[in-house]
Formats: structure tokens, C-alpha cells, sequence
């Protein structure tokens, strides 16, 4: 950030408007702020640092607290600020709480605070406005363009009155902070936090995996694994046993079945032999229609010899009706072919008195294809040259056209630029967006876990009052079953001493006591108790304690989960800060506002690079369309040249050709139709000659084909007198009287073939019928039909016992295979949870790494601000040697903090006088300024050395160099001298008068009763 120009009005000593033109300086000024005390000198960089963030460099000052009480009570106690960064311009507005006069009638009014941010073009013009009015907007833009917040910019960019030690003397956690932000290393916060989270989750799901293993057990109703191994161990010899039983019960089943089963196909075996015999009397009843078929098949058989002559006079009477229809059309034929022969010879002499014409037909066709010839030249030029003319045109529009169009190229890229530097300055505004993403999500990520956390935590605490009540009524079971357990033994005992009571007899001694005297035996006043009924109320008791056990274990972890519980919310908590107690609806939406700006960042940023692109595209197209109207103002001149010569010889042909023969067109029409005539008559001839060849030819064949079809109708009528003679002669000899009982006798294939399988389907049916009933009766000899009833009985009852069986062997292999399993399932949890206590010995070793909970306490982040921390101490060690005359170095300490105290970023002294590092505090007033500036000059060249960092290219010091002597006060202006030759602004606020002599650019700050103004002296021109 590099001041421009500051406005200050009524603000501290400043009673008018008093404006600063920093760019007056020079370039990267080296300058003086100087004045006597209390002008208004440190007022300047509170005016920097309010505009920017609204507070003043000390902070000892409220806002409201700046107006000058010199001023007039009309105007306005405001500041502005128009400054550089990275390569864009910038303008900031603020007016601070105060009271100010109505606009009518007496009285004050407050004015509210107010601040406004707008970007600059590059002549220093608005504009864009990014804040309108609200001061935390501006305050929270400036913090994320700037890179810094308020406490971070004084310590390294302003190093205010009596505050230049704070950044020297620093803890790590608070100089953490600062070199976080300045060298952007928040992603190793975030690989720890990853870790941390990690670690967490792993650690969670060991805990989840203890209670998984817990509802296993729970699942199959057992208290412990031990209880699982012995019920299988119980189980196992049960199954086999009830399986034996069921197989026993199977095969007794099986024969009973058996024996039904043969009964049935006995009683089959009787149905069936009476239902053949059903079917063989069904099937006699048959035989008259049999005998019918039988009569009409051997009567088909005379009519089937006959076949050979009736067929042979059918083919007789047939031949000689084709024959005379042959002989009817051959005639017809010959007629036609007779009148045809006439026609072709009268057509042929026609077309030789045609042939005379051709001669002069084929000159005038010779003379119409030269002039065609001639024409088509000339069109042919025409063509050329209106071609010729078309390519002049379009060269020269084209040319014209090329021109307008680089001239359009030109304004693209001017609209382009414009729209490139709106896109860049809207990146510019974006480029916090990724980090803050990254953060919301994470938070959001923690939100969402304590929201679980809470829900869960609901659930136990309801489960663990449900476990404590069935806790105390567990309790109240277990006394109870302890006393009436007592109680029963105690009735025992009184029954034992009442037993014993009656088997004593007088002078005979007490098996007890050895008494001979038995004044007051036992009585029993009571039912006896059985040591039967005592034992079952100690197995009563038992159970009633075990059940108080478990109930104990329940309540234990409920509440052990709720203590974790509470633990892990707790420490969501402090992470979440105050989004743990804003809706989660408001931390959603904050996310969702950063995602669209991330995504419109994305957006800006690929339009940046197409626009980029797109400027590129058109530097080319520019370059390559103006070398082309180069080399086309050459081509349309040659062009218009071609087309004026074409011209000129099309003119001189068309004067060679006669007025009726410059139309191609009509001509080739004419030339055209005068080679049909000719084809027309050569064709006529042709065909003539042909038609006369073809009839002559046709004529004899027709001639010929007569004669043979008269001879076939002499032989076809002979064949039909001798067939007929045949088949009177075979007819008379046949069973049959006349043609007609033939023709009645007959049978087609298809009838034949349906009788002859009729009674052949018959007498099969009637042998298989006949031996089946014989192979029935052989099988049934000396057999009675069985009692199916009583052995269908007996399968029943048979079916019921397996089915018993099987119930019994089921339900003890079913609580076995569900024990296996449990046990299976035990014995993967177990792995699962190995597998992922391993993780966790490596991620949470890696966390506890991470997050500096070992060793030196030393976190990754701050390693690797050490790393950076001890390139910033060697730049300024450097000049601080130069300045102490050797003595001092500044060094990192090593020793890490006492307790819990993070460490890795204090800083040391390194004294070369004693040999021994002391802490920087021990340093006198002095020797403390010339080690903070030595480290603010280490760090804003190590920050500007790294890439992407943040720009510290203005530095401002009020005060400090009058507690140097002159050599170390020489060393400090050289050293300040080379930075600024390295491109920054360096301010010097001090009276001391040396610094006068050797800094001539300077800012003299008069006081006087009025108030104090302003003046650059010395200025570069």
C-alpha cells in the first residue's frame, strides 16, 4: 500500500482542510515529517491508519475523539485517502461519531459514522463504488485488499510513538499471527486442523467400535464373550443329538411312506385290470363298421386295375383338342404375317424417295456448326470477361470490406482492454474469497458435528434418566431377593433343628449338643422349606445381582459417552468461536455467499483469460488482415487490367460474325433440329429395310408351322379310336357291369389310406387290450386288494413325528449358527478395531506432531514461520550489527517455554561482548529502537521477496531516533537510504535536528492558535 494523497479536515490539530500530495515526494521518497511537539506531526499517521481502519495509530484515542476543538462548528471532521496497491488505485472516505448543528434551527444533531471505498480509473477518477456507507463494509474490504488488519499494520507498515517495541517483543502466539497473515501460511493451519480432525474421527470411531462390539453381544442376549463361548460350547453336543433323532424320525417316515406307497400301486394295479376289461367289451362293440371298411378297400382294388386304360383314353381325347387349337391359331398366323409383308414393302419404297433431301441437308449442317463454333468463342470472351469483371469487383469490395473490418478490429481491442481492467479490478476485490471458503467449510464442517453431537448428546442423556431409573428398580429387586433369600435359609435352618427335635428320645444323647436331657426341643411353627426352594432363591438372588451389575454397566457408559460428549462440544466450541452461537441457517448462508463469490472469481478469472485470449486473437487477426490489404491493392488493379483487355477482343469477334449468327443459342436450335431430320431419314431407311427382312422371314415360318399342325391332328385322332377300343375291352372283362359302378368304386389316396388304418388302429387296440388284461390277471393271482386307509394313517403319523423333530433340531441349530455368527462378527470387530487403533497411533501421532502437542510444543505452522522468521532475523541481524557497531545480533530461541506456553517464534539478543543470548527485553531504550527497526526493515524485505505475499512497500516511524547516538544514528538514514532505493516510501517522523540536514524532501507540520496546517518542502520536480 502506498499513500497518494491524504485530506484531512477538522481532524486532530488540523482545524481547516489540510491536503497531503505524497506523489509531490518523488518516486519511492525518502521524507521527513517534521515540526515542533505537539503541531500535529504522529496526527498524520493517525489520519493514514483511521482512514483504513477506522482507528488511530496508538489506540489510546476514540474516533469520536479527533475533531479538532479549533474548528468550525459547520464543518464536517472527516479524513480521506487515496492510495496505490498492486497496480490499482484506490480512494477511501471516513467521518467519525460526532455532534454537528442542524440544518435548521438551533441545536446539535449526531452524525453517525460513515465510510466510503471506491476503485480509481488510472487518470484518478471514480470509478467504482465498493462500499456506500457502512464503516464495518469498508473496514472489513480495506483488511482483505490490504492484506492486514489494524494491529498487524502498525506493527510491521506504521511503527507508532512508544509502540515501535511491540513487535519485538511479541510472544510467539501474537507474532504467529502476524507472519501467518503476511506470508499466507494458513494452509499449514489447515493441514493441522485436517489432522486434528482426523485424529478425532478415528479416536470417535474406536469408541463407536467398543459400543458396536457391546450391541453384538447385546443382540444375541449375552453379557460377555465368556457367556457366548460357554452356550456354544453346551449347544454343540445338543445339536448333534436332536439331529440324530430327527434322521431316526426321517427314516421311519420313509418306510411308512413306503409301505403306503406300495398298497397304492396295488390298488392301482386292480383298478386298472378292471377298466381293460371295460375297454376290450367297449371295443368288440366296433367290429360291423370294421367289416364295411374291409368290403369297400377290396372293391377299390378291381377299380384300381382298371386305372391304366381309362387313363389312356382320358390322354387320347386331350391330345387331339391341343392339336386342333395349334392347328386353328397356325392358320390365324399365317393371315396376319401375309398383310404384314404387304406393309414393309410400301414403307421401304416411301423411304427411298425421302433419301434424295440428305445432301443438302448435311451442307447446311456443316456451315450452322462453324458459325456455332465461332459464337461459342465469343461467348466463351464473354464469359472470361465477365468473370474477369466479378473478380475486379469482389477484389475491390473485398478490399474495402478488409478495411472496415480492421478498423472494427481496433475498437474490439480497445473494448476489450476496458473490459479487461473491470474484470481484473473485480478479481483484485475476489482474491480472499478461496481462503475464506476454505474456512466457512471447515466451520461449517464443525457446526454440523456439534449440531450431532448436541442431538446424540440428547438421546444419552434421556437413555442414561431411563437407565438410572431402571437402575434403582433394579436395586429395590436385588434387597428383596437378598432378604427373602435370608429368610428362606433361616426357615431351613428352623426346619433342620424341628427334624432333628423329633428324633430325640430321653437319656439318649443329642446328636448336637451330647445332652441326655432335652428340656426344650424345637418346635416347627412353619411350613418346612426344602434345601430345594433355599437353592432357588439364592439363583433368584444371583440373578437379581447380575441384572444390578448390568444395569450398572449401562448407566457407567451412558455416562461416560455424555462426559465424552460434552468434552468434544466443548471443544467445537472454542474452534467455532461465535458461529457456535449463531444459527447454523446464518453460518449456511455466509458459506454460500463465499461459494458464489469463489465461483464468480472462477468466472471473472476464465473471462479474464478469454478476453486475454480473445485481445490476442484480434493483435493477430489485426496483423495478418493489414498484410493482406497490403498484398490486395496490387491484385485489383491487375484484375481490373485483365478485364478491360477481355473486353477489347470480345468487341473485335463479334464484328467478324453476321447479325443472324451471334445468337449460339437459336443456332445450336437450328443445328439441332436439322440432325434429327437427317437421323430421322437415315433411320426411316434403315428400319424400312429391316421391318421388309423380319415380315419376309415370319411369312415362311408361319407357312411351316401350318403344315406340322395338320399332320398332328391326323395322328392324335388314330391314337383316340385305338384307346377307346382298349377300355371297352378291360370294362367288359371287370366285376363291373358299366362305366358307372367304376366310377363308384373308386377311392382317392386319402380315403384308402383312412380305411386301411381304421382297420388296422382296430385289430391292434383289440391284441394290445387282449394281452395287457392277460399280464393283469398273471400279476394278480393270489393277491387281495390292500387297506390304503390305515397305511396312509401311519405315513401321517410318521410325517408329524419328523416334523416334531425337525422343530426341535432347527431352532437349537439356528441359536447355534446365530452364536457362530456373533462370533464371526466378534472376531472382525476385533480386526476393525486393531486396524483402526493402528490408525490411530499413526494419525494421531501425526496430529499430536502437527499441532505442537510434543516434544518443543512447536506447531507446524510455527515451524515453518520459524523457518521464515529466521530469514527475516538474518536481513535483520545484518543491519542491526551495523547499527550496535558489531555488538548485536538478533537470534531465535531455542529453549522452548515453560508449561503449556506455545513457543518457537521469541526472539533473543545475541550479545557479542558477553558471548551469551539474553531476551530482547533486556535492551535499552536505544538499542530497542535500532532492533525493532532493524527487524521491520528484515521482514518487509523477506516479505517482498517471497511470491504472493503481501506488499509492504510504505514504512512510517514516529519517533525513537533521538535515543541514538550520531554513528548509529548515521547507519540507520543509510540503510533507510538503501531500502528506499529498492522502491518503498519511508516516513520519518523525529525531531532531531541531523535528520533535518541530511533529509531536504520533507513535510513541515506549523502550529499556531488556530490550528496547525501542512507544507511539502523540498520537493522533486
Amino acid at each position: 500500500m502506498t499513500p497518494l494523497t491524504l485530506t484531512m479536515q477538522a481532524f486532530g490539530p488540523f482545524a481547516g482542510r489540510e491536503t497531503i500530495d505524497f506523489t509531490a515526494l518523488g518516486r519511492s521518497p525518502l521524507f521527513l515529517i517534521n515540526g515542533p511537539t505537539g503541531a500535529g506531526k504522529s496526527s498524520i499517521l493517525d489520519a493514514i491508519c483511521f482512514a483504513l481502519y477506522g482507528q488511530t495509530t496508538g489506540n489510546e484515542r476514540d474516533a469520536g475523539q479527533m475533531r479538532c476543538d479549533q474548528a468550525d462548528a459547520s464543518l464536517l471532521t472527516e479524513v480521506s485517502l487515496t492510495f496505490r496497491l498492486r497496480d490499482a488505485m484506490y480512494r477511501v472516505r471516513r467521518v467519525p461519531l460526532q455532534e454537528r448543528p442542524k440544518a435548521s434551527g438551533e441545536g446539535t444533531m449526531t452524525q453517525t459514522a460513515e465510510a466510503q471505498l471506491w476503485r480509481l480509473t488510472p487518470e484518478g477518477e471514480e470509478d467504482e463504488c465498493l462500499v456506500a456507507r457502512k464503516v464495518t463494509d469498508a473496514t472489513a474490504e480495506l483488511q482483505a485488499l490490504i492484506g492486514l488488519d489494524a494491529n498487524q499494520f502498525r506493527q510491521v507498515m506504521v511503527l507508532p510513538q512508544g509502540k515501535f517495541r511491540e513487535l519485538l517483543l511479541a510472544g510467539s502466539k501474537d507474532r504467529e499471527v502476524i507472519f501467518s497473515q503476511l506470508f499466507q501460511t494458513q494452509v499449514f493451519q489447515r493441514i493441522e486442523e485436517r489432522l486434528r480432525t482426523q485424529a478425532n474421527q478415528i479416536e470417535r470411531a474406536v469408541s463407536d467400535h467398543r459400543q458396536h462390539i457391546n450391541g453384538i453381544l447385546a443382540g444375541g442376549d449375552l453379557e460377555s464373550e465368556a457367556a457366548l463361548a460357554q452356550e456354544m460350547e453346551a449347544l454343540t453336543p445338543q445339536v448333534g443329538q436332536s439331529r440324530e433323532r430327527f434322521e431316526t424320525a426321517q427314516q421311519q417316515r420313509r418306510r411308512a411312506e413306503q409301505q403306503r406307497d406300495e398298497a397304492l400301486a396295488l390298488q392301482r394295479q386292480f383298478e386298472a385290470r378292471d377298466a381293460l376289461a371295460a375297454d376290450k367289451a367297449r371295443h368288440l362293440g366296433q367290429r360291423g363298421e370294421v367289416d364295411n371298411s374291409q368290403l369297400r378297400l377290396a372293391q377299390s382294388a378291381h377299380a384300381q386295375a382298371l386305372r391304366p386304360q381309362k387313363a389312356a383314353l382320358d390322354q387320347a381325347q386331350q391330345a387331339l383338342a391341343t392339336a386342333q387349337a395349334e392347328q386353328h391359331q397356325a392358320h390365324a398366323a399365317l393371315t396376319t404375317q401375309r398383310t404384314s409383308a404387304e406393309q414393309a414393302q410400301q414403307a421401304l419404297e416411301s423411304a427411298r424417295q425421302r433419301q434424295v433431301e440428305l445432301p443438302e441437308l448435311r451442307e447446311r449442317h456443316r456451315q450452322l456448326g462453324e458459325f456455332i463454333q465461332k459464337s461459342q468463342q465469343l461467348s466463351e470472351l464473354q464469359r472470361h470477361f465477365q468473370t474477369s469483371q466479378t473478380a475486379w469487383q469482389q477484389a475491390d469490395e473485398a478490399l474495402k470490406r478488409d478495411e472496415r473490418q480492421l478498423d472494427g478490429i481496433r475498437q474490439q481491442g480497445e473494448a476489450i482492454g476496458v473490459h479487461l481492467e473491470r474484470l481484473q479490478s473485480e478479481f483484485q476485490q475476489l482474491a480472499s474469497a478461496p481462503a475464506e471458503l476454505s474456512r466457512h467449510h471447515h466451520l461449517l464442517a464443525l457446526r454440523q458435528e456439534l449440531d450431532e453431537l448436541t442431538q446424540r448428546r440428547q438421546g444419552l442423556t434421556t437413555q442414561q434418566q431411563q437407565a438410572k431409573n431402571a437402575l434403582s428398580h433394579q436395586q429395590g429387586e436385588t434387597e428383596r431377593a437378598e432378604r427373602y433369600a435370608t429368610e428362606q435359609e433361616m426357615r431351613w435352618h428352623q426346619g433342620q433343628a424341628a427334624l432333628l427335635a423329633l428324633t430325640l428320645e430321653q437319656d439318649a444323647p443329642c446328636p448336637v449338643c451330647g445332652s441326655l436331657e432335652h428340656p426344650a426341643p424345637a418346635i416347627n411353627r412353619a411350613e418346612l422349606v426344602t434345601q430345594a426352594q433355599v437353592e432357588d432363591a439364592r439363583t433368584v438372588q444371583e440373578q437379581a445381582r447380575q441384572a444390578l451389575q448390568r444395569a450398572e454397566r449401562h448407566h457407567h457408559q451412558l455416562t461416560q459417552h455424555i462426559d465424552s460428549h460434552n468434552e468434544q462440544a466443548q471443544r467445537l466450541t472454542q474452534q467455532l468461536g461465535e458461529w457456535a452461537s449463531q444459527p447454523l441457517l446464518a453460518l449456511q448462508q455466509a458459506y454460500e455467499d463465499l461459494r458464489q463469490q469463489v465461483q464468480r472469481r472462477e468466472q471473472v478469472e476464465a473471462e479474464i483469460r478469454q478476453q486475454t485470449a480473445a485481445r490476442e486473437s484480434l493483435r493477430r487477426e489485426w496483423g495478418t488482415l493489414d498484410k493482406q490489404l497490403k498484398a490486395q491493392r496490387p491484385e485489383v488493379e491487375k484484375a481490373k487490367e485483365s478485364a478491360l483487355r477481355l473486353e477489347s477482343r470480345r468487341d473485335q469477334l463479334s464484328q467478324s460474325l453476321p447479325e443472324d449468327a451471334r445468337h449460339p443459342e437459336a443456332m445450336r436450335q437450328t443445328l439441332d433440329e436439322l440432325e434429327q431430320h437427317i437421323a430421322q431419314l437415315e433411320k426411316a431407311w434403315e428400319s424400312a429395310q429391316q421391318a421388309l427382312s423380319t415380315s419376309q422371314t415370319q411369312l415362311a415360318r408361319a407357312e411351316e408351322q401350318l403344315r406340322g399342325a395338320n399332320e398332328r391332328v391326323e395322328r392324335s385322332e388314330q391314337s383316340l379310336q385305338q384307346a377307346h377300343a382298349e377300355w371297352q375291352a378291360a370294362l367288359q372283362a371287370s366285376p363291373f357291369g358299366d362305366e358307372a359302378e367304376y366310377q363308384a368304386a373308386q377311392l382317392n389316396d386319402a380315403q384308402r389310406h383312412e380305411l386301411t388304418h381304421r382297420v388296422e388302429a382296430y385289430q391292434r387296440r383289440l391284441a394290445e387290450l387282449e394281452g395287457a388284461l392277460e399280464n393283469y390277471q398273471t400279476q394278480l393271482v393270489e393277491k387281495t386288494p390292500p387297506d390304503l386307509a390305515a397305511l396312509t394313517a401311519q405315513a401321517e403319523s410318521a410325517q408329524a413325528q419328523e416334523n416334531s423333530q425337525l422343530e426341535t433340531w432347527r431352532q437349537l441349530d439356528g441359536r447355534l449358527t446365530t452364536l457362530q455368527n456373533i462370533h464371526q462378527k466378534l472376531a472382525a470387530a476385533h480386526a476393525s478395531q486393531a486396524e483402526l487403533e493402528a490408525q490411530y497411533q499413526l494419525w494421531g501421532t501425526l496430529s499430536d506432531v502437527a499441532n505442537g502437542r510434543t516434544g518443543h510444543r512447536i506447531s507446524l505452522q510455527r515451524f515453518v514461520l520459524g523457518v521464515l522468521l529466521d530469514d527475516v532475523l538474518i536481513q535483520a541481524s545484518e543491519r542491526l550489527v551495523r547499527m550496535s557497531r558489531g555488538r548485536y545480533q538478533l537470534v531465535r530461541r531455542e529453549d522452548p517455554s515453560k508449561g503449556n506456553k506455545a513457543s518457537g517464534l521469541e526472539l533473543d539478543v545475541a550479545d557479542t561482548y558477553t558471548g551469551k543470548n539474553r531476551p530482547v527485553a533486556t535492551l535499552s531504550g536505544g538499542e530497542s529502537f535500532m532492533a525493532a527497526l532493524s527487524l521491520a526493515l528484515g521482514l518487509s524485505d523477506v516479505v517482498q521477496a517471497y511470491a504472493g505475499g503481501i506488499q509492504l512497500d510504505t514504512l512510517f516511524i514516529d519517533e525513537g531516533f533521538g535515543s541514538l547516538d550520531q554513528d548509529a544514528l548515521d547507519q540507520a538514514i543509510a540503510m533507510l537510504s538503501e531500502l528506499q532505493m529498492s522502491g518503498r516510501m519511508i516516513g520519518i517522523i523525529s525531531h532531531v535536528s541531523e535528520l533535518k540536514e541530511q533529509m531536504p524532501v520533507r513535510i513541515e507540520v506549523s502550529a499556531s492558535r488556530h490550528g496547525s496546517s501542512v507544507a511539502v518542502k523540498g520537493a522533486l520536480s
